[in-house]
């Protein structure tokens, strides 16, 4: 950065401000309530702490996990150290992509520098990578740190292909390049799991390289490179990447449960009707409808219920796209074409909640370079056909009102969505927050807080939010609503205390979202307290009655 010309530094300056404003704005407040998987990450962040260190969590990859874990130790309990993190990730991906696609087509460096902040401008105001950048999954990672990869690969590569001259001096920095790229690109394995995916991604461009080495004549040696260091600097970028999934891949070995954890939503595992390649062949279809035509239909992902692409990004994505295919003999072209094939491979292989805008993330942030080339292309079009200054700066006016208007209607669909507030709060799940506040708020020593497990209450994924935001003095227990069980799973739970916290719905449960997780719709609970315990208080909030019972002593039964 040191190096770079100001103008890249104010613009990567100004596009960051950009993203940082749409992922940071309201960011306590949008969206509501905290997802149970941002729960659970805090849950482990909270181990983590505790200096219980693993290398895998069940299903899920480590790395934001770690991240979670400091930013929990610096802003406490609360949904807000969870979803910070990818706020802060989601904005560092900004710049980071704007020097890969500069270094991507520096072949002219105002042409790189256009497309590069044109891909960023898109990227900083895209209503797709904000929902993820506003969340606390893990899968926000993976567009960062393979951008990071691919960064230094091209900047190695670039510097190799100098003239022999130019590149024996700072040999050292070339291959410093390859072997941080391989550090990166192994460390993308242990954010989410379509990151294993991503060495399709650099095979074509491999064998690509290979290919042209093995054309070029002899006359022409000179101002490329050898043989001998290209396989040094493979060599050394393989290495680093070894090393670094070497740990992941040894968990696996031992542990191969935790590799195919999530093999149960691909449509290699189920039975279909028709046949593989047909089944395979809508489902890239439903996945490519995501840019510009089909809404995620989980609200959690897209709260607006709109496709990632509105029609003027569609519309130059569509040339860019074909001008790709145009020149795919091309380096640059063949692996953007690459990446984005093999990182839509994990949604395009599974059969559930097509299409997916999670599981394509690691399309991010390749696919604005596409919008990105058709915008140049058309600009490139206007200037060899001689059009008029005042048809050129009709274009850039244009442009420009078109961005102003997708940053306007990014921002309303994503803070003022045009759906139904019982869809959110089912996407989101708010009233554990609340009950979790609720519990701080009222928490006293010598108690004991009983919460209900109603006739769902086996997703016990859905109390993590409670688990992770409560801090009270007072344990708090969870109890089945059976009455096999009650009696006794209700003795366990008082003893060692002198008063009882019962979490108890209000008459109008039945109009709560998913109000069967946590309800005791017979009472059942109430009563065997009742029967040999003095109710002291009934606290009552919106839709929550907190029922206070002083515990009697020596008692053989609830």
């Amino acid at each position: 950065m040191r190096r770079a010309p100001r103008v890249d530094i104010l613009t990567i300056l100004i596009l960051v401000c950009i993203a940082a404003f749409f992922r940071f704005h309201h960011l306590e407040e949008v969206p509501i309530g905290l997802w149970r998987d941002e729960a659970a990450n805090g849950l482990e962040a909270l181990r983590i702490l505790d200096g219980n260190i693993a290398i895998f969590y069940g299903t899920r990859e480590p790395m934001f996990i770690y991240l979670a874990a400091l930013s929990v130790a610096l802003l406490g309990r609360t949904p807000l150290a969870i979803r910070v993190v990818a706020a802060i990730v989601g904005t560092a991906t900004i710049p980071v992509t704007y020097l890969l696609v500069k270094e991507l087509f520096r072949s002219t460096e105002r042409r790189a520098r256009a497309i590069a902040c044109l891909t960023c401008l898109w990227l900083a105001t895209s209503y797709w990578h904000i929902s993820f950048s506003r969340l606390g999954f893990r899968g926000i990672l993976l567009p960062l740190l393979s951008t990071l990869s691919f960064y230094l690969l091209w900047r190695g590569w670039n510097e190799l292909t100098r003239t022999r001259r130019t590149s024996a001096s700072r040999p050292s920095q070339t291959l410093l390049c390859f072997a941080a790229s391989g550090l990166f690109l192994g460390l993308t394995m242990y954010t989410y799991t379509p990151a294993r995916f991503l060495p399709i991604a650099v095979l074509p461009f491999l064998a690509h390289i290979i290919s042209r080495n093995r054309k070029t004549g002899p006359h022409l040696r000179e101002t490329l490179y050898s043989s001998e260091s290209l396989v040094k600097a493979f060599s050394v970028f393989g290495l680093a990447l070894l090393l670094v999934v070497a740990p992941l891949g040894l968990h696996f070995l031992t542990n191969p449960g935790s590799f195919f954890a999530r093999a149960g939503v691909s449509v290699l595992g189920v039975s279909h009707d028709e046949s593989l390649a047909v089944v395979l062949a809508k489902n890239a279809l439903q996945q490519l409808g995501m840019f510009g035509f089909v809404a995620d239909p989980n609200t959690r992902h897209d709260p607006a219920g709109r496709p990632a692409f509105d029609l003027p990004t569609l519309s130059f994505f569509i040339v860019g796209l074909m001008l790709s295919i145009y020149h795919s003999r091309e380096t640059p072209y063949l692996f953007a074409l690459a990446w984005f094939s093999a990182m839509l491979l994990p949604a395009v292989l599974t059969f559930l909640e097509l299409p997916h805008f999670l599981r394509a993330i690691g399309t991010l942030p390749v696919a604005y370079v596409f919008p990105a080339l058709g915008i140049e292309r058309v600009w490139q079009w206007l200037r060899e056909e001689e059009a008029s200054f005042k048809l050129s700066s009709a274009f850039a006016g244009l442009l420009a009102l078109c961005f102003a208007l997708m940053g306007f209607f990014t921002y309303r669909d994503y803070f003022s969505p045009k759906v139904e507030e019982i869809e959110l709060v089912k996407a989101f799940d708010p009233r554990f927050v609340e009950v979790a506040s609720i519990m701080n708020q009222l928490d006293e020593p010598d108690s004991v807080w009983i919460i209900p497990l109603g006739p769902r209450g086996e997703q016990r994924m859905a109390y993590f939010v409670i688990d992770f935001l409560y801090q009270g003095i007072a344990p708090h227990r969870y109890v089945h609503v059976d009455e096999a069980t009650l009696a006794q799973e209700l003795l366990d739970c008082l003893q060692d205390s002198k008063r009882a916290m019962l979490l108890d719905v209000t008459r109008d449960y039945s109009q709560q979202p998913w109000y069967d997780l946590y309800v005791d719709s017979q009472g059942l609970i109430r009563s065997l307290l009742d029967e040999q315990h003095h109710h002291l208080d009934t606290i009552q909030f919106d839709g929550l009655d907190v029922l206070v019972f002083q515990l009697a002593e020596d008692t053989d039964s609830p």
